[in-house]
């Protein structure tokens, strides 16, 4: 019995202790206390008001309260004085005194549970941090921004001996004081609004939590701006409302928590895509001067919203960089506010779409001439963090049953991807990269993609479990493209391309030079300066579409689209033109008959006509494969970066050279028809590549529609084969492989089976009639008008040439 009263007893005095309040909870109770009184002195009078207000009071007394003074003295008497005025105020029934004293206590909560945060982090007091950090504020959370979590997180480090106290303090610090900043910025717009709708309580209250705010930020304020403006800074804030105007200004350009270059290079590349973007979905949604998607007008204001936190977030810094341009950049971002704002609530008469492009790019030209160089290098982080914001816009239109609006923001997560980490990532693992498209597409590593979820109206349970195995695989790439991995993939690929087109040209030559030998000798010459010049001018040609495609590059996967097709168009021709035995055979006779031409021009002087002819057939033979080049190179340079498309082009010349120097100097036999056969299969085979992933590209763009085929297919069809699993991906591959061997057949039959079968009926062949008769490699029949055989180069009857 004794032992049974000592342990309820025991549980007695303990029970309080057990069930104590967090400091979060709280505050709260003090909070609600003052809100009650609110509410009580509009519907039941001051007595009840009045009651509450000492509720909040008595709340606030004991343990808690002493944790705060002990930490900072001046949070606890302004929490004191702020009680002291809600309860003369709801006693006077003063309804905007009581808003402002609530204000205050607020305030001060905050202020107090940040020191005794801070300071417990500071001693590597993790439980106690942790338990204090909850009483905190939040940056409200929008489409392209997301509540803080570094404090949090650097605390479970703490807590685990991962981290050190001062490590730790220095990310719960930055994390609280960047969530005060951007609240306090909210509450500015909050007292503004007050007075110009004329809410006395409102403007109270915001007005006294937003000097509360600035007293948390202030010893940060005086570090960067001194103790003076500081003062200055303190007073505008303590005199709101009739100070709001000297309160912004001062809040102007400061940043309470201080990027590192990492960082501000980050925030820096979202500014300059969030600026991208409001053109981008203002031209979607309007025609003209009249507003036809509502939808897009919408976007444009969300992306130019977002760019203003960003801009303000680096005003201080572009400022004392340049503080013209930066001014010229606030007034172009506020400008195209205007223009957004006005089309997303009317109809009509709304701005044009070239008329925000030039405000757009008002302000972005004024920014990238402020900013440093680091700044405007795009980063992979920017795009992740971009690409987690968009995936949290389609998981919540999903929730909302807003299948169309889900659609296109996945269609944007994807450009993200696409046009930012993706082009090096291909470089460095091309499974990996094949897995983020599949799962953001048609499907990957065992899970259904998002496209095809989209388009069958799947849960946001389904959806949400797609979504965390596209992050966990986005941060595989993340830490991909943070090691030092080799890029051989996209060198090899530029380099055979390089290779396949150089050897085309070093056939082409071998051809018109085999017969220049002796006294003929002479006539190489004005063909290799013209060969020469053909690849100088493939370079320049390569140089100026660089140039051309950057200046299109906000174009994104249209430009990738057309330049696409235009490629799949060049390989369409050679393709058919291989496999006609047209292309080497005919081309190459059309060269040998325009030699034979200029051969007997004349021949007086260096720059004579003969000389000129030979100087302009070396040129052509070698830019027409040098364009050749040129195209194909171009996107993949759009996808993998000039840098490394370079690379890989570099070895594919010096393999031409190569080639070109035992040819034409070490005078060595090369196998060239059995050479081209490979690298004209291997041609074929990146056509089938490319209509596959330019129809994946153009249904990206939305020029085609997607119907996805239910099959499940794992990554290496996409990679190598360029397959997907829609009807109109692999609609086209079938469509285009028909086209080429369809044609082949038509060929045989007008080229070869028809004049057979016509030479059969005459019983002979006409003098003149070569068509069908074989040909060398060096363009001439093999059989001549008078039925006398003619040589081989080099006596060779085989298909090989021989340069003597």
């Amino acid at each position: 019995m004794r032992i049974a009263l000592a342990l309820t007893a025991a549980l007695l005095l303990f029970a309080p202790a057990a069930h104590a309040q967090a400091p979060w909870e709280t505050a709260g109770t003090v909070t609600d206390g003052l809100f009650d009184a609110q509410t009580e002195l509009v519907l039941s009078g001051s007595d009840a008001a009045a009651n509450d207000a000492a509720r909040a009071r008595k709340a606030y007394a004991g343990a808690f309260e002493s944790t705060i003074a002990e930490a900072d003295p001046t949070a606890d008497k302004a929490i004191e004085d702020g009680l002291e005025a809600a309860a003369t105020a709801a006693a006077d029934d003063d309804s905007a005194a009581l808003a402002a004293a609530r204000g205050t206590v607020r305030a001060g909560l905050f202020r107090g549970a940040y020191a005794v945060t801070t300071e417990a982090a500071a001693r590597g007091d993790a439980d106690t941090a942790r338990r204090w950090l909850l009483l905190r504020e939040y940056r409200t959370a929008t489409r392209f921004t997301r509540p803080g979590a570094e404090g949090t997180l650097a605390l479970e480090q703490l807590g685990r001996g991962t981290l050190t106290p001062k490590v730790a303090n220095q990310a719960v610090t930055k994390d609280l004081l960047d969530a005060y900043q951007a609240r306090l910025r909210e509450l500015l717009a909050d007292v503004r609004r007050g007075i110009e709708q004329n809410l006395p309580a409102r403007r109270a209250e915001a007005s006294a939590q937003a000097a509360g705010y600035f007293a948390i930020l202030a010893p940060r304020y005086a570090e960067d701006r001194g103790a003076p403006a500081a003062e200055q800074a303190q007073a505008a804030f303590d005199g709101l409302p009739g100070t709001i105007d000297a309160a912004e200004k001062a809040l102007t350009g400061f940043t309470a928590a201080p990027f590192t270059p990492e960082e501000a290079a980050r925030r820096a590349q979202q500014l300059l895509q969030f600026l991208e973007l409001v053109p981008v979905e203002y031209g979607r949604g309007v025609k003209d001067t009249n507003v036809t998607r509502d939808f897009e007008i919408q976007e444009a204001v969300a992306f130019r919203t977002g760019a203003v936190g960003a801009f303000a977030d680096l005003r201080d810094q572009l400022a004392k960089r340049d503080a013209a341009r930066t001014q010229t950049a606030a007034d172009a971002i506020t400008e195209l506010g205007k223009l957004v704002e006005f089309a997303n609530k009317n109809k009509e008469g709304v701005a044009t779409h070239e008329q925000v492009e030039q405000v757009e790019a008002t302000a972005e030209a004024a920014l990238k001439a402020a900013m440093p160089k680091a700044w405007t290098e795009p980063t992979d982080e920017s795009d992740y963090d971009l690409i987690a914001l968009t995936l949290d816009r389609m998981e919540a239109a999903v929730g909302a049953g807003q299948y169309r609006q889900a659609e296109q923001a996945r269609l944007e997560a994807y450009a993200f991807f696409e046009f930012g980490p993706e082009r090096r990532l291909r470089s460095f693992d091309q499974g990996l990269a094949l897995d983020i498209e599949g799962l953001i597409w048609f499907g990957a590593a065992g899970q259904d993609g998002l496209a095809t979820q989209i388009a069958n109206r799947a849960p946001r349970r389904e959806i949400r479990a797609t979504r965390l195995a596209l992050d966990a695989k986005l941060g595989d790439a993340a830490a991909t493209l943070g090691d030092s991995a080799n890029k051989a993939t996209v060198v090899t690929n530029s380099a055979i391309i390089v290779f396949r087109e150089g050897l085309e040209g070093v056939l082409i030559l071998a051809a018109i030079t085999a017969s220049m030998v002796g006294l003929r000798r002479r006539l190489r010459r004005p063909v290799f300066i013209g060969a020469f010049a053909g690849l100088i001018v493939s370079i320049i040609t390569w140089v100026l579409a660089i140039t051309i495609l950057q200046s299109l590059e906000r174009y994104g996967e249209k430009l990738e689209a057309v330049v696409g097709l235009i490629a799949i168009g060049v390989l369409l021709l050679i393709t058919n033109w291989f496999f006609h035995k047209v292309y080497w055979s005919e081309w190459i006779a059309k060269f040998h008959r325009q030699r034979k031409r200029y051969e007997k021009l004349e021949r007086t002087g260096f720059f004579s006509a003969q000389a000129i002819g030979l100087f302009v057939l070396g040129l052509t033979s070698v830019y027409r494969e040098g364009f050749e080049t040129v195209l194909f190179l171009q996107s993949l340079q759009l996808s993998a970066g000039t840098a490394t498309v370079v690379e890989g082009a570099s070895l594919g010349l010096a393999l031409t050279f190569a080639v070109g120097a035992v040819t034409f100097f070490l005078q060595r036999k090369l196998p060239y028809k059995k050479m081209l056969i490979v690298t004209g299969v291997f041609i074929g085979f990146v056509l089938v590549v490319m209509v596959g992933q330019t129809a994946r590209t153009m249904q990206g763009t939305g020029w085609i529609p997607i119907t996805p085929i239910d099959i499940s297919l794992p990554y290496w069809p996409g990679l190598w084969l360029g397959i997907y699993p829609t009807v109109e991906t692999i609609g086209a591959q079938i469509a285009a492989a028909i086209f080429v061997i369809g044609s082949y057949y038509l060929a045989q039959e007008l080229k070869v089976k028809r004049p057979r079968r016509r030479l059969k009926r005459k019983g002979a062949s006409p003098p003149g009639d070569r068509e069908g008769m074989p040909v060398a490699t060096n363009g001439e029949p093999l059989v001549s008008d008078d039925a006398q055989p003619q040589p081989v180069l080099g006596g060779d009857t085989s298909n090989e040439v021989r340069v003597e």
